[in-house]
């Protein structure tokens, strides 16, 4: 297993941090779909017990993340495009209210920390990274939320779009979407900043449908990574 995780801090809670490593490595791709996930190996990788690797790892089952079989074996779940649907659904309803609440309290300070993500975002583009940029990405939305006044919100959208993530991941490796994406960024960031609640909503809508297209697309570019319909079907006979 080549991965690298992070040194475990024995102060806090190790299961908490495994699954973490483990959610990140899965979305990012670096744990692919079908990888096998042993306990023995894990617990060696991060030089832990096997409990909190149990423990993470249930977690992760429990996100549709990991298939857990039995005398088996656990192996990384595939991509379900209805999970990623209910995940935009929750998104674009949760993010067009707050983009509405940050247009309306936003402050210039805030504007410039807004202008100075997107400046990052930029740099990122042209590295073409988009590992960095799917970092600035989620920093962006959860900035809009903490102007809204909604600090908390982002951190329960993390619960909810996983599946979501992976194929914003996937996305982003082809670098015409990612400037699009940039530039929708780009077009959200300047309506908040002119307090034009039609236009950053507008925006903020058509930037979050985005992915449903995406979505067809990185399905017919990586089909290894999503569940195919005759798997259900063979999960049902």
């Amino acid at each position: 297993m080549s991965l690298t995780p992070h040194p475990i801090d024995r102060r806090q809670n190790a299961a908490q941090q495994i699954h973490r490593q483990l959610r990140d490595w899965i979305i990012t791709g670096q744990l692919k779909t079908g990888a096998i996930l042993s306990e023995p190996r894990l617990a060696d990788l991060f030089g832990i017990s096997r409990t909190p690797i149990r423990e993470a790892m249930k977690k992760l089952e429990e996100e549709s993340l990991l298939d857990i079989f039995p005398q088996v074996g656990s192996m990384v779940a595939p991509i379900e495009i209805d999970i990623v649907r209910d995940s935009q659904f929750i998104r674009e309803t949760l993010e067009v209210r707050t983009i509405e609440l940050a247009t309306e309290n936003v402050t210039s300070s805030n504007i410039a920390t807004l202008r100075g993500i997107i400046e990052r975002q930029r740099v990122l583009v042209e590295a073409k990274d988009p590992h960095g940029f799917f970092v600035a990405d989620d920093e962006l939305h959860d900035t809009f939320m903490r102007i809204a006044g909604r600090p908390s919100v982002w951190s329960l959208l993390t619960t909810t779009n996983a599946h979501l993530n992976r194929v914003r991941y996937l996305s982003l490796e082809d670098l015409s979407w990612l400037r699009m994406v940039f530039e929708e960024h780009c077009d959200i960031v300047e309506a908040v900043a002119a307090h034009d609640v039609d236009r950053a909503t507008h925006s903020m809508r058509d930037h979050l449908r985005s992915v449903l297209a995406a979505v067809e697309r990185v399905a017919i570019a990586y089909p290894e990574y999503f569940k195919q319909e005759n798997e259900t079907a063979k999960s049902l006979s």
